[in-house]
């Protein structure tokens, strides 16, 4: 039976990540741009981000909100900025210190070289992780795009500051959601912070 309930919920994050990702994707670019400025605003204004020393950050993909803007900010406050790399079914954070630092890499998304550092564990409390998703609930629920990585990554790190960022269109009253599913301390949207 409780095979069953996995598989219902699995079914039904599915239909909900398809509708929600149907609905952020008709976002004009235009709109989603000036989202991602009003939440990279927010962002930069919070403690958590002006705390950490050290930001792992993924870089936006699609009609995701725009990082880029965040990197840059991480960058000019002299923090240590790492973006993911993918390789099977891990995923390391690089450190990244410009753009050039990149190249395309699994699933078509901008990487960073395998010959850049690879993240240190250090004290959590100065780390700042910034995780995507494609739907988000008013309880901080999170689905992700379906690979597990920043739940397996999280399990390695369980004391680490995380934040999500997301179009508000992204965020529905409830979804279904695991117990060892990770839920970020903070959802930041175009117009309001969830916590």
């Amino acid at each position: 039976m409780e095979q069953l309930s996995i598989l219902v919920k699995s079914m039904e994050k599915k239909e909900i990540r398809k509708k929600v990702l149907d609905i952020r994707n008709r976002i004009p670019a235009e709109i989603r741009r000036q989202k991602s400025m009003e939440i990279t605003d927010r962002v930069c204004k919070m403690s958590c981000f002006l705390r950490a020393s050290s930001i792992l950050i993924y870089r936006n993909f699609r009609s995701e909100v725009e990082t880029g803007m965040l990197i840059e900010a991480g960058w000019e406050m002299g923090k240590e900025v790492f973006c993911p790399r993918v390789e099977g079914k891990e995923m390391e954070f690089y450190r990244v210190k410009i753009w050039e630092d990149f190249e395309s890499g699994a699933y078509g998304i901008r990487e960073p070289k395998a010959e850049c550092p690879v993240f240190e564990s250090q004290s959590d409390d100065k780390v700042l992780i910034v995780l995507p998703g494609a739907v988000f609930d008013k309880k901080r629920h999170r689905i992700g795009y379906g690979g597990g990585f920043y739940d397996r990554y999280l399990e390695q790190h369980p004391q680490m500051q995380t934040l999500a960022v997301c179009f508000e269109e992204q965020v529905m009253e409830e979804v279904p959601f695991a117990l060892h599913d990770i839920r970020p301390a903070i959802i930041v949207t175009d117009q309001k912070c969830y916590e």
